[in-house]
């Protein structure tokens, strides 16, 4: 079965349809909280989310500034359409690996003669006290899904939904950059998946399947529990391993209620009162006893070590990660596989997706033309080639372009979901309604002091205060 997507609300549409117009939301009123106040309260409800911000390989953000020279400052003497123009870009993203962003910018100043000053972006509240101190940056790198509805970005971004960027778009990302049918961004690359990976070489030592059902996968975590090795890896202290083993169920949540995303947004279920929602934090809770024993203090770069050193058979994670897992270990990534959370029964298993993350245009910028033009180039067939030229993208892109190099067999893998259509956005990316203290609700649960039924009312309760906080609900 695929997930009918008429079931799916269009993220943040209220009463509005999100341009292809495919389903209403009639029983919320999306109101619309304007201004300094607004954000700066938003910035303390939502500032510490973590599922939200896409993570990937390495830190994108050490690109700081393209310190290349202009055009005009080299003397080749080439009088380009923006020559002499300084763009500014805000960077609050870490979806590619280190240099990517920077020199794809560098490739945009050579073809228009502009130049982009790249500031990196550590805190999601530096980004909220800039807009409302008004110093939006020519160019934003941010969150598409639910932080991106608390931006209130009707405020400060271009409109392009009428744009023919708009129309090289699929529908996922579409729902995701759009806050009340009117669309504000463009990708910043591919798509992600989150699911497991697996080391092939364990699998293959101790007579191990690809698991079909949660049952099949929870037998062969017992099998490697049971000979001595961490069936499962997660980091604890970590705030997005902590959250992605409720983060990536969704599919399952939505497939077995396709009007999950409306009632929760409209207030109407939660996942403490039904039983989709109750089952998923069960998950959670069948998993904890393979998690490996320092997963309270133990960092991610020090699971990975142990997984492709053979220590460790499991790590739930954003296909993002292979990229980076490409240049730091170089053929080993042969070792690795990949299969969605398995669902409680085969047909029930496929893979929750994350869209790209968006770069918006200041629609008061003082270079919007150039803005535009930067914007349009980065995702055309031209823009995407060069970007791809500087890493090995493991997703889907939006616009249906594909790279020109064939994919490895562990990206094939990942790929394979969205070739079958056995794909679900996140749920953040269906709902405007996330908790603040989902990482805080998954540590306790991960490490053992309250179970299923508890975190799954404690998420509601974080839910609602997030909900009243900005208006949905009376």
């Amino acid at each position: 079965m695929i997930v009918s997507w008429d079931k799916i609300p269009p993220f943040g549409a209220g009463l509005t349809e999100v341009r292809t117009g495919i389903w209403q939301l009639s029983e919320v009123k999306m109101r619309r909280k304007k201004g300094i106040l607004w954000i700066l309260l938003s910035a303390m409800l939502l500032g510490g989310l973590a599922g939200c911000r896409r993570p990937g390989g390495g830190s994108e953000m050490t690109d700081a500034v393209s310190v290349k020279e202009s055009p005009e400052e080299s003397g080749d003497g080439e009088d380009k359409e923006f020559s002499g123009i300084t763009l500014t870009m805000l960077n609050f993203s870490s979806a590619t690996p280190a240099g990517v962003l920077a020199k794809t910018c560098a490739a945009a100043e050579e073809k228009f003669g502009f130049r982009i000053e790249i500031e990196p972006c550590y805190d999601d509240n530096v980004v909220r006290t800039r807009l409302a101190t008004g110093e939006c940056p020519d160019l934003l790198i941010y969150n598409t899904g639910s932080l991106l509805y608390s931006l209130n970005p009707s405020e400060f971004f271009l409109d392009l939904t009428d744009t023919g960027m708009a129309e090289t778009l699929d529908t996922d990302f579409i729902r995701a950059a759009s806050v009340d049918g009117v669309l504000y961004g463009i990708p910043q690359c591919d798509g992600m998946g989150a699911g497991v990976f697996y080391n092939k070489e364990l699998y293959q030592e101790y007579g191990l399947g690809v698991p079909e059902t949660w049952e099949e996968f929870k037998g062969n975590l017992e099998v490697l529990q049971n000979a001595g090795v961490d069936a499962m890896g997660i980091a604890l202290n970590e705030l997005v391993s902590s959250q992605l083993p409720f983060l990536a169920d969704n599919y399952q949540v939505m497939y077995d209620n396709p009007d999950f995303a409306r009632e929760f947004t409209a207030g109407e279920t939660g996942f403490a009162d039904s039983e989709e929602g109750r089952r998923t934090w069960e998950r959670y809770e069948e998993l904890v006893p393979y998690f490996n024993k320092d997963c309270a203090a133990v960092s991610i770069p020090e699971l990975e070590n142990r997984f492709f050193g053979n220590e460790l058979g499991h790590l739930l994670y954003f296909s993002s990660k292979i990229p980076e897992w490409i240049l730091t270990y170089g053929d080993k990534i042969n070792k690795i596989g990949f299969f969605a959370m398995p669902g409680d029964t085969g047909e029930e298993t496929g893979l929750t997706i994350w869209p790209s993350n968006g770069i918006y245009g200041n629609k008061k910028s003082e270079h919007t033309e150039a803005v535009t033009a930067f914007l349009e180039w980065y995702i055309s067939e031209e823009g995407l080639d060069v970007l791809t030229s500087f890493y090995t993208p493991a997703g889907i892109f939006h616009t249906g372009y594909r790279p020109k190099e064939e994919s490895i067999e562990l990206i094939q893998e990942v790929q394979r979901y969205y070739t079958e259509g056995k794909v679900i956005p996140a749920l953040e990316y269906l709902t405007p309604v996330k908790g603040i203290n989902c990482a805080f609700i998954c540590n306790k649960l991960g490490s053992g002091r309250i179970g299923a039924g508890e975190a799954a009312e404690a998420y509601d309760e974080e839910c609602r205060k997030a909900a009243l906080q900005m208006g949905l609900w009376e």
